[in-house]
Protein backbone atom coordinates (compact mmCIF):
# COMPACT_ATOMS: atom_id res chain seq x y z
CA UNK A 1 0.00 0.00 0.00
CA UNK A 2 2.82 2.37 -0.80
CA UNK A 3 0.99 3.80 -3.47
CA UNK A 4 -1.40 4.92 -0.74
CA UNK A 5 -0.85 8.97 0.19
CA UNK A 6 -1.46 9.91 3.97
CA UNK A 7 -0.62 13.44 2.66
CA UNK A 8 -3.92 13.55 0.69
CA UNK A 9 -6.08 12.07 3.22
CA UNK A 10 -6.31 15.52 4.42
CA UNK A 11 -8.69 18.22 3.80
CA UNK A 12 -7.53 20.29 1.55
CA UNK A 13 -8.78 23.33 -0.45
CA UNK A 14 -12.63 23.66 -1.50
CA UNK A 15 -13.06 19.58 0.23
CA UNK A 16 -16.21 18.35 0.60
CA UNK A 17 -15.07 16.50 3.36
CA UNK A 18 -13.20 17.14 6.56
CA UNK A 19 -13.94 18.91 10.11
CA UNK A 20 -15.52 22.31 9.48
CA UNK A 21 -14.28 25.38 11.74
CA UNK A 22 -16.87 24.81 14.51
CA UNK A 23 -15.78 21.09 14.76
CA UNK A 24 -11.86 22.08 15.24
CA UNK A 25 -12.80 25.25 17.46
CA UNK A 26 -15.29 22.83 19.81
CA UNK A 27 -12.63 19.71 19.49
CA UNK A 28 -10.02 22.18 20.81
CA UNK A 29 -12.62 24.04 23.84
CA UNK A 30 -13.28 20.65 25.40
CA UNK A 31 -9.34 20.80 26.68
CA UNK A 32 -8.73 22.59 29.63
CA UNK A 33 -7.24 26.11 28.65
CA UNK A 34 -4.08 26.94 30.68
CA UNK A 35 -2.86 30.25 32.02
CA UNK A 36 0.95 30.41 31.97
CA UNK A 37 1.75 33.11 33.95
CA UNK A 38 -0.38 31.93 37.07
CA UNK A 39 1.09 28.17 35.73
CA UNK A 40 -2.48 26.69 36.61
CA UNK A 41 -5.47 25.23 34.78
CA UNK A 42 -7.63 29.07 34.28
CA UNK A 43 -10.90 29.16 31.95
CA UNK A 44 -12.07 31.99 30.27
CA UNK A 45 -14.52 33.98 32.54
CA UNK A 46 -15.91 34.95 29.33
CA UNK A 47 -16.30 34.50 26.04
CA UNK A 48 -18.23 37.44 25.10
CA UNK A 49 -16.00 39.20 22.17
CA UNK A 50 -13.45 36.70 22.33
CA UNK A 51 -12.51 35.94 17.82
CA UNK A 52 -11.97 32.71 17.16
CA UNK A 53 -8.42 33.89 16.62
CA UNK A 54 -7.84 34.60 20.15
CA UNK A 55 -9.60 31.47 21.29
CA UNK A 56 -7.41 29.07 19.47
CA UNK A 57 -4.22 30.59 20.30
CA UNK A 58 -4.66 29.90 24.02
CA UNK A 59 -2.86 27.23 25.62
CA UNK A 60 -4.69 24.29 26.46
CA UNK A 61 -3.56 21.01 28.76
CA UNK A 62 -3.18 18.07 26.15
CA UNK A 63 -3.72 14.44 27.77
CA UNK A 64 -0.36 11.84 26.28
CA UNK A 65 -2.78 8.96 25.90
CA UNK A 66 -3.89 6.81 28.90
CA UNK A 67 -0.16 7.75 30.60
CA UNK A 68 -1.61 10.24 32.61
CA UNK A 69 0.91 12.65 31.94
CA UNK A 70 0.47 15.61 29.49
CA UNK A 71 1.61 18.83 27.89
CA UNK A 72 0.73 22.15 27.21
CA UNK A 73 -0.25 23.27 23.41
CA UNK A 74 -1.70 26.22 21.55
CA UNK A 75 -4.94 25.19 20.17
CA UNK A 76 -3.88 25.24 16.91
CA UNK A 77 -1.38 22.34 17.47
CA UNK A 78 -4.20 20.58 18.54
CA UNK A 79 -6.18 21.23 16.01
CA UNK A 80 -3.72 20.06 13.34
CA UNK A 81 -2.68 16.68 16.11
CA UNK A 82 -6.48 16.35 15.95
CA UNK A 83 -6.61 16.41 11.71
CA UNK A 84 -3.26 13.76 11.70
CA UNK A 85 -5.20 11.28 14.09
CA UNK A 86 -8.04 11.83 11.21
CA UNK A 87 -6.30 11.01 8.84
CA UNK A 88 -3.77 8.61 9.91
CA UNK A 89 -7.23 6.76 11.20
CA UNK A 90 -8.73 6.84 7.36
CA UNK A 91 -4.81 5.61 6.07
CA UNK A 92 -5.09 2.49 8.29
CA UNK A 93 -8.69 1.56 7.85
CA UNK A 94 -8.42 2.47 3.66
CA UNK A 95 -5.14 -0.17 3.88
CA UNK A 96 -6.87 -2.96 6.04
CA UNK A 97 -9.76 -2.98 3.29
CA UNK A 98 -7.24 -2.75 0.07
CA UNK A 99 -5.29 -5.89 2.01
CA UNK A 100 -8.84 -7.67 2.42
CA UNK A 101 -9.53 -7.07 -1.48
CA UNK A 102 -6.56 -8.95 -2.26
CA UNK A 103 -7.05 -11.56 -0.47
CA UNK A 104 -4.83 -10.87 2.78
CA UNK A 105 -5.43 -10.25 6.15
CA UNK A 106 -5.88 -6.97 7.37
CA UNK A 107 -3.25 -6.76 9.57
CA UNK A 108 0.34 -8.50 8.73
CA UNK A 109 0.88 -11.94 10.39
CA UNK A 110 3.49 -11.57 13.18
CA UNK A 111 7.06 -11.68 12.70
CA UNK A 112 5.55 -9.50 9.44
CA UNK A 113 6.28 -5.86 8.87
CA UNK A 114 3.78 -3.33 10.70
CA UNK A 115 1.84 -1.10 8.51
CA UNK A 116 3.17 2.32 7.88
CA UNK A 117 2.56 5.11 5.56
CA UNK A 118 5.46 6.67 3.54
CA UNK A 119 8.29 7.77 6.54
CA UNK A 120 8.77 11.39 4.33
CA UNK A 121 4.86 11.65 4.21
CA UNK A 122 4.81 10.99 8.10
CA UNK A 123 7.50 13.44 8.63
CA UNK A 124 5.40 16.26 7.05
CA UNK A 125 1.75 15.22 8.46
CA UNK A 126 1.44 17.45 11.32
CA UNK A 127 3.10 20.58 9.58
CA UNK A 128 0.29 20.17 6.52
CA UNK A 129 -2.07 19.23 8.85
CA UNK A 130 -1.57 22.99 10.86
CA UNK A 131 -1.87 24.22 7.09
CA UNK A 132 -5.09 22.74 6.34
CA UNK A 133 -6.36 23.80 10.11
CA UNK A 134 -5.27 27.51 9.32
CA UNK A 135 -7.02 27.38 5.71
CA UNK A 136 -10.33 26.41 7.26
CA UNK A 137 -10.14 29.08 10.13
CA UNK A 138 -9.06 31.79 8.15
CA UNK A 139 -12.39 32.72 6.83
CA UNK A 140 -13.81 33.05 10.51
CA UNK A 141 -10.43 33.87 12.41
CA UNK A 142 -11.88 37.17 13.29
CA UNK A 143 -15.47 36.47 13.82
CA UNK A 144 -17.10 36.27 17.24
CA UNK A 145 -16.40 32.60 18.59
CA UNK A 146 -19.57 32.45 19.80
CA UNK A 147 -21.23 33.07 16.43
CA UNK A 148 -19.86 29.69 15.67
CA UNK A 149 -22.22 27.72 17.77
CA UNK A 150 -25.58 30.44 17.42
CA UNK A 151 -28.53 29.26 14.68
CA UNK A 152 -30.07 32.24 15.41
CA UNK A 153 -30.30 33.58 12.04
CA UNK A 154 -27.16 33.44 11.16
CA UNK A 155 -25.95 33.66 7.65
CA UNK A 156 -29.17 34.78 6.54
CA UNK A 157 -30.42 31.17 6.88
CA UNK A 158 -34.25 31.77 6.29
CA UNK A 159 -36.64 28.68 6.84
CA UNK A 160 -39.22 29.29 4.24
CA UNK A 161 -37.25 28.06 0.71
CA UNK A 162 -39.94 26.11 0.18
CA UNK A 163 -40.68 24.47 -3.10
CA UNK A 164 -43.49 25.38 -4.36
CA UNK A 165 -44.78 22.04 -5.17
CA UNK A 166 -44.14 20.80 -1.60
CA UNK A 167 -46.48 22.45 0.57
CA UNK A 168 -49.35 20.74 2.43
CA UNK A 169 -52.22 20.15 0.70
CA UNK A 170 -50.99 22.56 -2.53
CA UNK A 171 -51.17 25.85 -0.76
CA UNK A 172 -49.22 27.00 -3.85
CA UNK A 173 -50.93 30.63 -5.28
CA UNK A 174 -52.23 29.73 -8.88
CA UNK A 175 -49.76 31.44 -10.54
CA UNK A 176 -46.85 29.63 -9.36
CA UNK A 177 -48.24 26.41 -9.74
CA UNK A 178 -46.88 23.96 -12.42
CA UNK A 179 -48.09 24.35 -16.00
CA UNK A 180 -48.77 20.77 -16.12
CA UNK A 181 -50.65 20.68 -13.44
CA UNK A 182 -53.52 23.34 -14.25
CA UNK A 183 -56.59 22.14 -15.98
CA UNK A 184 -57.13 25.08 -18.85
CA UNK A 185 -60.80 23.23 -19.57
CA UNK A 186 -63.17 25.48 -19.99
CA UNK A 187 -65.44 24.03 -16.69
CA UNK A 188 -62.77 25.10 -14.38
CA UNK A 189 -64.85 26.78 -11.03
CA UNK A 190 -63.64 30.60 -10.37
CA UNK A 191 -63.66 29.78 -7.11
CA UNK A 192 -60.11 28.48 -6.26
CA UNK A 193 -60.39 28.07 -2.75
CA UNK A 194 -62.12 25.65 -0.60
CA UNK A 195 -62.59 26.73 3.47
CA UNK A 196 -61.06 23.65 5.34
CA UNK A 197 -61.37 21.35 2.57
CA UNK A 198 -65.12 20.65 4.01
CA UNK A 199 -66.17 20.86 0.10
CA UNK A 200 -64.46 17.87 -2.31
CA UNK A 201 -63.50 14.55 -2.04
CA UNK A 202 -59.24 14.84 -3.17
CA UNK A 203 -57.18 15.53 -0.20
CA UNK A 204 -54.32 16.66 -3.25
CA UNK A 205 -56.40 18.44 -6.28
CA UNK A 206 -54.79 20.65 -7.64
CA UNK A 207 -57.33 22.66 -8.86
CA UNK A 208 -59.18 22.53 -5.61
CA UNK A 209 -56.63 22.98 -3.59
CA UNK A 210 -57.87 22.76 0.62
CA UNK A 211 -57.01 26.32 1.37
CA UNK A 212 -58.93 29.65 2.54
CA UNK A 213 -57.61 32.94 1.04
CA UNK A 214 -58.82 36.18 1.75
CA UNK A 215 -56.77 40.18 0.88
CA UNK A 216 -55.48 41.41 3.98
CA UNK A 217 -53.80 44.46 3.57
CA UNK A 218 -50.69 44.30 1.68
CA UNK A 219 -50.86 40.50 1.65
CA UNK A 220 -52.76 37.46 0.71
CA UNK A 221 -53.62 35.16 3.50
CA UNK A 222 -53.50 31.67 2.48
CA UNK A 223 -54.44 28.77 5.50
CA UNK A 224 -55.54 25.05 5.24
CA UNK A 225 -56.09 22.43 7.87
CA UNK A 226 -56.61 18.88 8.07
CA UNK A 227 -56.96 15.81 9.98
CA UNK A 228 -53.17 14.16 10.22
CA UNK A 229 -55.54 11.03 11.43
CA UNK A 230 -58.65 11.40 10.93
CA UNK A 231 -59.49 8.65 14.01
CA UNK A 232 -56.85 6.76 16.23
CA UNK A 233 -59.25 6.13 19.09
CA UNK A 234 -60.85 9.38 20.83
CA UNK A 235 -57.38 11.03 19.74
CA UNK A 236 -57.10 14.05 17.26
CA UNK A 237 -54.15 14.85 15.51
CA UNK A 238 -54.45 18.03 12.84
CA UNK A 239 -52.62 20.42 10.74
CA UNK A 240 -52.81 24.14 10.30
CA UNK A 241 -50.77 25.67 7.52
CA UNK A 242 -50.87 29.59 7.49
CA UNK A 243 -48.95 31.71 4.72
CA UNK A 244 -48.91 35.84 4.21
CA UNK A 245 -47.87 35.99 0.19
CA UNK A 246 -47.21 39.41 -1.00
CA UNK A 247 -49.76 41.02 -3.03
CA UNK A 248 -48.69 41.27 -6.91
CA UNK A 249 -45.43 39.04 -6.29
CA UNK A 250 -47.38 35.99 -4.52
CA UNK A 251 -43.91 36.01 -2.81
CA UNK A 252 -43.95 34.37 0.64
CA UNK A 253 -43.32 36.77 3.53
CA UNK A 254 -44.45 34.71 6.59
CA UNK A 255 -45.62 31.18 7.72
CA UNK A 256 -46.78 29.20 10.48
CA UNK A 257 -47.36 26.12 10.62
CA UNK A 258 -49.44 24.76 13.98
CA UNK A 259 -50.22 21.13 15.28
CA UNK A 260 -53.67 20.43 16.60
CA UNK A 261 -53.09 17.98 19.36
CA UNK A 262 -56.66 16.28 21.51
CA UNK A 263 -55.68 13.36 23.14
CA UNK A 264 -58.04 11.55 25.14
CA UNK A 265 -58.29 11.82 29.27
CA UNK A 266 -54.45 10.99 29.99
CA UNK A 267 -53.26 10.60 33.65
CA UNK A 268 -49.72 10.37 33.76
CA UNK A 269 -46.99 11.77 31.45
CA UNK A 270 -46.63 8.01 30.15
CA UNK A 271 -50.42 8.65 29.24
CA UNK A 272 -48.92 11.63 27.07
CA UNK A 273 -46.15 9.87 25.53
CA UNK A 274 -47.89 6.53 25.05
CA UNK A 275 -50.66 8.78 23.04
CA UNK A 276 -48.52 10.93 20.94
CA UNK A 277 -45.51 8.22 20.45
CA UNK A 278 -48.40 7.00 18.00
CA UNK A 279 -48.21 10.32 15.96
CA UNK A 280 -44.54 11.08 15.12
CA UNK A 281 -41.27 11.68 16.23
CA UNK A 282 -42.01 15.30 16.39
CA UNK A 283 -44.93 14.99 19.10
CA UNK A 284 -43.42 12.90 20.94
CA UNK A 285 -40.56 15.63 21.44
CA UNK A 286 -43.92 17.90 22.46
CA UNK A 287 -44.71 14.98 24.68
CA UNK A 288 -41.31 14.78 26.69
CA UNK A 289 -40.83 18.48 27.08
CA UNK A 290 -44.04 19.00 28.02
CA UNK A 291 -43.72 16.70 31.04
CA UNK A 292 -41.02 19.15 32.14
CA UNK A 293 -42.12 22.13 31.92
CA UNK A 294 -45.71 21.44 33.08
CA UNK A 295 -45.24 18.88 35.59
CA UNK A 296 -47.88 18.92 37.38
CA UNK A 297 -50.11 20.35 35.28
CA UNK A 298 -49.63 18.43 32.68
CA UNK A 299 -52.67 16.05 32.83
CA UNK A 300 -54.90 19.32 33.37
CA UNK A 301 -53.90 21.36 30.48
CA UNK A 302 -54.02 18.10 28.00
CA UNK A 303 -56.87 17.20 29.75
CA UNK A 304 -59.41 20.20 29.29
CA UNK A 305 -57.42 22.07 26.24
CA UNK A 306 -56.71 21.12 22.44
CA UNK A 307 -52.99 22.06 22.34
CA UNK A 308 -51.73 24.19 19.21
CA UNK A 309 -48.65 23.64 19.24
CA UNK A 310 -46.26 25.64 16.96
CA UNK A 311 -44.15 23.77 14.66
CA UNK A 312 -42.75 26.04 12.09
CA UNK A 313 -43.33 30.05 12.39
CA UNK A 314 -41.02 32.35 10.27
CA UNK A 315 -40.78 35.41 8.85
CA UNK A 316 -39.02 36.36 5.77
CA UNK A 317 -36.25 38.85 6.57
CA UNK A 318 -37.37 42.28 4.79
CA UNK A 319 -40.28 41.84 7.04
CA UNK A 320 -38.61 40.87 10.73
CA UNK A 321 -39.96 43.51 13.22
CA UNK A 322 -42.70 44.27 11.89
CA UNK A 323 -45.15 42.61 14.07
CA UNK A 324 -46.03 40.52 10.81
CA UNK A 325 -45.39 36.59 12.22
CA UNK A 326 -47.40 37.97 15.30
CA UNK A 327 -50.36 38.99 13.15
CA UNK A 328 -50.39 35.90 11.03
CA UNK A 329 -50.70 33.49 13.72
CA UNK A 330 -53.62 35.44 15.30
CA UNK A 331 -55.25 35.43 12.08
CA UNK A 332 -54.64 31.60 11.75
CA UNK A 333 -55.73 30.90 15.24
CA UNK A 334 -59.10 32.93 14.55
CA UNK A 335 -59.73 30.79 12.24
CA UNK A 336 -59.36 27.52 13.50
CA UNK A 337 -62.19 25.09 13.25
CA UNK A 338 -63.95 25.19 16.14
CA UNK A 339 -63.25 22.03 18.42
CA UNK A 340 -66.11 19.52 18.30
CA UNK A 341 -66.18 18.92 21.90
CA UNK A 342 -65.79 22.35 23.00
CA UNK A 343 -62.11 22.63 24.50
CA UNK A 344 -60.62 25.80 24.09
CA UNK A 345 -56.98 26.08 22.54
CA UNK A 346 -53.92 26.04 24.53
CA UNK A 347 -50.38 27.74 22.67
CA UNK A 348 -47.52 25.78 23.16
CA UNK A 349 -44.71 27.62 22.23
CA UNK A 350 -41.19 25.93 22.00
CA UNK A 351 -38.40 28.49 20.89
CA UNK A 352 -35.36 27.07 21.61
CA UNK A 353 -34.38 24.93 19.04
CA UNK A 354 -33.92 27.84 16.29
CA UNK A 355 -31.14 29.20 18.71
CA UNK A 356 -28.71 26.79 20.07
CA UNK A 357 -26.85 24.05 17.28
CA UNK A 358 -26.69 21.16 20.72
CA UNK A 359 -24.10 19.29 17.97
CA UNK A 360 -20.82 20.30 19.92
CA UNK A 361 -22.44 22.10 22.89
CA UNK A 362 -21.61 19.77 25.81
CA UNK A 363 -18.37 19.53 24.35
CA UNK A 364 -18.04 23.48 25.48
CA UNK A 365 -16.75 25.31 28.62
CA UNK A 366 -19.45 26.03 31.18
CA UNK A 367 -19.39 29.85 30.65
CA UNK A 368 -19.49 29.19 26.90
CA UNK A 369 -22.72 27.04 27.23
CA UNK A 370 -24.83 29.37 29.08
CA UNK A 371 -23.10 32.42 27.31
CA UNK A 372 -25.13 30.15 23.94
CA UNK A 373 -28.48 29.94 26.25
CA UNK A 374 -28.84 33.96 26.10
CA UNK A 375 -30.49 34.02 22.72
CA UNK A 376 -33.32 31.62 23.41
CA UNK A 377 -33.72 33.08 27.07
CA UNK A 378 -34.16 36.68 25.65
CA UNK A 379 -36.72 35.09 22.98
CA UNK A 380 -38.44 33.55 25.87
CA UNK A 381 -38.29 36.92 27.20
CA UNK A 382 -39.75 38.68 24.16
CA UNK A 383 -42.27 36.10 23.48
CA UNK A 384 -43.70 36.40 26.68
CA UNK A 385 -44.40 39.99 26.80
CA UNK A 386 -45.89 39.84 23.12
CA UNK A 387 -48.08 36.84 24.77
CA UNK A 388 -49.36 39.20 27.58
CA UNK A 389 -49.65 42.42 24.66
CA UNK A 390 -50.85 40.29 21.78
CA UNK A 391 -54.23 38.88 23.51
CA UNK A 392 -54.55 35.88 20.79
CA UNK A 393 -57.45 34.00 21.04
CA UNK A 394 -56.39 31.41 23.03
CA UNK A 395 -57.30 30.19 26.62
CA UNK A 396 -53.63 29.76 27.86
CA UNK A 397 -50.09 29.41 26.80
CA UNK A 398 -47.37 27.62 27.64
CA UNK A 399 -43.34 26.84 26.58
CA UNK A 400 -41.45 24.13 26.52
CA UNK A 401 -37.62 23.48 26.74
CA UNK A 402 -37.37 21.70 23.24
CA UNK A 403 -33.86 22.27 23.19
CA UNK A 404 -32.62 20.52 26.27
CA UNK A 405 -33.32 17.62 24.09
CA UNK A 406 -30.48 17.70 21.61
CA UNK A 407 -31.98 14.12 19.79
CA UNK A 408 -35.52 15.66 18.67
CA UNK A 409 -36.95 12.80 17.16
CA UNK A 410 -34.19 10.78 17.37
CA UNK A 411 -34.87 6.86 18.69
CA UNK A 412 -31.64 6.44 21.51
CA UNK A 413 -32.59 10.10 22.83
CA UNK A 414 -36.13 9.89 23.07
CA UNK A 415 -36.34 6.10 23.93
CA UNK A 416 -33.93 6.86 27.22
CA UNK A 417 -36.55 9.73 28.45
CA UNK A 418 -39.01 7.29 27.88
CA UNK A 419 -37.68 5.10 30.08
CA UNK A 420 -36.77 7.59 32.53
CA UNK A 421 -40.76 8.52 32.96
CA UNK A 422 -42.03 5.10 32.97
CA UNK A 423 -39.75 4.08 35.33
CA UNK A 424 -40.29 7.73 37.61
CA UNK A 425 -44.48 6.71 37.41
CA UNK A 426 -43.75 2.76 37.73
Amino acid sequence: MSNLSLLKLLPGDGSDFGPTASDLVAHVLSHDRFDSDANAISPRETFRSVTVDEALSDAFVFPLGTTGQSIVLPGYRIAAGYLAECAADEWLDLTHKARLAEGLPASPASGEPHLAPDPAEADQLLDRALDCVQKIIDPVATHQLITLFETHYRGAREFLRLAWEGLPEDLVPESRRPLVALNTGENREKRDYDPYGLEGTSDYDVDRPLAYREKIGPFHFTMTYRHEYPQVDDERLGTAFAVFHEVGTDIVAAAVELKLVKVAPIHSSADLVYVLDTYSGEMLSLALAATEALDTDLCRVFNAHRVVYISMWEVRKPWRGEGLGVALLHQALERLPVDVDGRPNALCVAPEPYQTAMKHFEKLPPVLREELKAPAHRLNAHLMSWLERSKLPVAMHFFVPMAKHAGIGSAGENARLIDRIMESEA
